[in-house]
């Protein structure tokens, strides 16, 4: 029987997080390709909530983690979106990508997962009359299972 050295020993180990480390982007891909319809559902639930001025579905689109929900109550959200001049008149998909876990368990106990989704939006300011397209790209997170607007 050969004798094992803390050189082989070290060696395997470094293989081993080589291995785990690479997997990571490839998991992340397959993980991104079977998580794709919740994740387009809950862009879809929280548009459509904004484009139709539903408060209540609005505000429980939003991560309960999320900095702005732990910052404020529904009634403060209320008085933040029914002042607000903009107006989301449509919206398009354009990418979900970089589906990643959460490695900030500590400030984010609640996250499984976090994603970005990139979206080109149609606005219209009350305000000015005016009119824009803009692209941003959010962050979506999931919690319990479930995915909402970070």
């Amino acid at each position: 029987m050969k004798k094992v050295t803390k050189s082989t020993i070290a060696m395997a180990v470094g293989v081993t997080l080589v291995l785990l480390i690479a997997w990571d982007g490839p998991r992340n891909r397959i993980e991104l390709f079977m998580e794709r319809g919740s994740i387009e559902n809950a862009v879809r639930a929280y548009f459509q909530a904004e484009m139709q001025r539903d408060y209540p579905k609005l505000y429980a689109c939003l991560a309960p983690s999320s900095a702005y929900r732990r910052a404020h109550t529904y009634q403060q959200f209320l008085e933040d979106v029914e002042k607000s001049p903009v107006k989301i008149q449509e919206y398009r998909i354009v990418d979900i990508y970089r589906l990643r876990d959460n490695h900030d368990t500590k400030t984010y106990p609640g996250v499984e997962k976090y994603v970005q989704v990139e979206v080109d939006v149609d606005l219209s300011f009350a305000d000015t009359g005016t009119k824009s397209t803009c692209n941003y790209c959010f962050t979506f997170l999931k919690e319990k299972g479930a995915w909402y607007k970070g």
